[in-house]
């Protein structure tokens, strides 16, 4: 039962991610994203990784994709006009990225993947907090100044000269 339900959630968050690149509506594409989070959230969750999945869920889809619907709704209400979806070097993009897709995957079968049987430390949880708030805490920093480099970029697009 366990698989059937892997399996399912894996097909519905690749068709969600196909559906990021590939619809022609922005917004309906940003919906997309918020799907795509919640079926990885949801892998997270099969995988045993509870503390993961609550923070995929807060972060991500919470925070992250209500800001992207946010700017979206913002900058469309203030611009009038809608992007066009695709550019003229589409063929390039699709071309790199399946190059891209083809050395991952060599990657990934020609790699021996040890599989270590065991059981996590009881102290997850605290270890991952003071790795947050200790050695790792400049890069967490630094991704929140991204976001709010982002959000200001979007707001400084939006607006009306």
């Amino acid at each position: 039962m366990a698989q059937a339900v892997f399996i399912v959630v894996s097909g519905v968050t690749l068709l969600a991610a196909l559906a990021v690149v590939g619809l022609p509506n922005i917004f309906h594409s940003a919906l997309a994203l918020v799907l795509a989070l919640l079926g990885v959230a949801a892998l997270y969750a099969l995988l045993g990784a509870g503390y993961l999945a609550v923070v995929q869920v807060l972060v991500y889809v919470g925070a992250v994709a209500v800001l992207i619907i946010l700017a979206i709704m913002v900058s469309e209400r203030f611009m009038g006009r809608r992007s066009l979806p695709f550019n003229q070097q589409w063929w390039l993009s699709a071309a790199l990225s399946g190059a891209l897709f083809l050395v991952l995957a060599y990657l990934v079968v020609s790699v021996p993947w040890p599989a270590v049987p065991g059981q996590p430390p009881r102290d997850m949880v605290a270890r991952l907090g003071e790795a947050l708030v200790g050695r790792y805490l400049l890069p967490f920093e630094v991704a929140s100044l991204v976001l709010l480099a982002s959000l200001i970029g979007s707001v400084y697009i939006a607006r009306e000269k």
